[in-house]
């Protein structure tokens, strides 16, 4: 009742931001802003939506598809790092240096290039003057940022959050008004429940009153076995089933409500440790993270996300902790038969591009 109170009293606010929007939008479709093409394949992979809606898993599928085959680049804003102005990662990276997505990509993809950079046509800039310079660079949440001209955009939506029920900021949580998705080639509903009907995929294409309801994917998250922060021995299902052995959960991320239903199958007592999307870990954060996991009485081992295994690893964890965390990967899987398809147009625009 006080969010539904609240969401009234805000919208005005929302119409002026919905009108600022579509000005901006407007001024870069009529040329009077500038957006800059580049003579390779540029895929940007973005959201209308505020918080995390899953963009990082489909870039990872995107990374991992076409660096087979092309020498490949991440673009990306790096939010919240402690940096300014254009870097190009290298062995000395860290969530702190780059922001922890980029660090998340450069961990796993060896042969990517990541670079990050507040504006992006500086990091297209730097990323062309690299000896090779890459044959595909896909842009990181840059669906706003139009400065720079993707070839081929991708919008991501949340099943859980429709952009149908929303409002633009502050009433709501979209970052421009609806009909912007259709300036996207593809959209990809993301988070569906594996179980999701061709009925109820028919209807959410008609409700997205889309130009490209053609182009509509759907997908799931798949939970991997969980990673030791810590090289060991031992596995997570024998620590987990040994004698009294309970566990912590512990995100920060946009969006932990999968995460924590995803722990809560293991069937254990569970304490939950929630922070903010991108938070820095401080000390009194390890401290109290130490103190659950080393309790006499109950220690219990601390499950985390991907995305906060990699800011725990540039935050200085003590021994005692890093062989009581473990995470959890994640990966893309495509709905209804459909990676074939959706790879199928990828590689039609890289190879005409």
């Amino acid at each position: 009742m006080k969010y539904t109170r609240l969401r009234r009293l805000l919208y005005p606010f929302s119409l002026i931001f919905a009108a600022i929007a579509a000005i901006r939008n407007l001024l870069f479709d009529r040329g009077i802003l500038e957006s800059t093409a580049y003579p390779i394949p540029v895929i940007c992979v973005g959201n209308l939506t505020v918080g995390g809606t899953g963009k990082t898993p489909l870039t990872e599928f995107l990374l991992t598809h076409l660096h087979k085959s092309y020498s490949c680049a991440l673009l990306s804003r790096g939010y919240g790092r402690k940096t300014k102005g254009v870097i190009l990662a290298d062995k000395t990276a860290s969530s702190v240096t780059i922001g922890d997505e980029p660090m998340q990509i450069h961990t796993k993809f060896e042969n990517v290039m990541v670079a990050v950079a507040e504006k992006r046509r500086e990091g297209m800039k730097l990323l062309l003057k690299n000896d090779p310079a890459p044959q595909v660079v896909v842009l990181d949440d840059a669906f706003q940022h139009r400065y720079v001209k993707p070839g081929l955009s991708i919008v991501v939506i949340d099943y859980h959050r429709p952009i149908w029920n929303d409002l633009c900021l502050p009433a709501g949580n979209l970052r421009e008004p609806r009909r912007g998705l259709n300036r996207a080639q593809l959209i990809v509903i993301n988070k569906c429940p594996e179980t999701l009907s061709e009925q109820e995929a028919n209807r959410m294409k008609h409700k997205l009153k889309t130009n490209n309801s053609d182009q509509v994917f759907f997908t799931t998250i798949r939970y991997g076995t969980p990673v030791p922060l810590k090289s060991q021995n031992k596995t997570f299902d024998s620590l987990l089933n040994s004698s009294g052995q309970a566990l912590a959960a512990m995100a920060g991320i946009g969006n932990p409500e999968p995460f924590f239903k995803k722990i809560a199958e293991y069937n254990k007592p569970t304490e939950q440790l929630r922070f903010p999307d991108h938070h820095d870990f401080t000390t009194a954060d390890i401290k109290k993270m130490e103190a659950i996991c080393n309790q006499t009485e109950n220690p219990k081992l601390m499950v985390t996300t991907e995305k906060d295994a990699i800011r725990l690893l540039a935050a200085g964890l003590p021994d005692t902790l890093f062989s009581k965390i473990w995470y959890i990967p994640i990966e893309l899987d495509f709905l209804f038969n459909d990676q074939q398809r959706f790879t199928n147009i990828i590689d039609s625009y890289v190879r005409e591009n």
